[in-house]
């Protein structure tokens, strides 16, 4: 997949092109590894890749610089860094309301209490909710949801891209 060329010459403005970055302090930093196209180019297995690294991150709650970890962990899997680093602005406090109860649901689910039980608690004793008892069950859900998010996100993004029909060139 080609980006657009006015993309392309809106990233290069940015300085944001392989040229640009060639010298750089972040090509210092990283080598030629930060060069690499599978970096920048999206295709199949840098989108999969981006997006198995970077939802669980993503997930998270209460993690100082995300896209950091993030882009890390893109260099590391070699996956999209643009995408692995879009992921992180989708927990934003606009967010929070409906992903930190998930975690919490799924950690205390994964710990051995019924779905009945983790109602209860929460709309009854909400005093327990800000114990350290909750913080543990919050980041064992986050966990799971993040995992399974990343495989599931993984193999959505390989079967779209195998579900595209192929240009025709004349």
């Amino acid at each position: 997949m080609r980006l657009p060329l006015k993309t392309l010459r809106w990233l290069h403005n940015q300085k944001l092109s392989r040229r640009h970055m060639r010298g750089s302090r972040l090509h210092r930093w990283f080598g030629d590894r930060i060069l690499a196209k599978e970096l920048w180019r999206p295709t199949p297995h840098s989108l999969a890749c981006a997006w198995l690294v970077g939802f669980p991150i993503t997930v998270i709650p209460f993690l100082p610089l995300q896209s950091v970890f993030a882009t890390i962990a893109a260099l590391l899997v070699r996956g999209n860094l643009l995408l692995c680093i879009a992921l992180q602005f989708l927990s934003t406090p606009l967010t929070a309301p409906i992903h930190l109860p998930i975690c919490y649901f799924a950690g205390e689910l994964v710990r051995g209490r019924g779905f009945a039980q983790v109602w209860q608690g929460v709309t009854e004793e909400t005093s327990e909710l800000l114990s350290g008892d909750a913080a543990i069950s919050l980041y064992l859900g986050s966990a799971v949801v993040g995992i399974l998010g990343g495989v599931v996100g993984y193999a959505i993004v390989y079967q779209v891209w195998k579900r595209r029909p192929a240009r025709v060139r004349v």
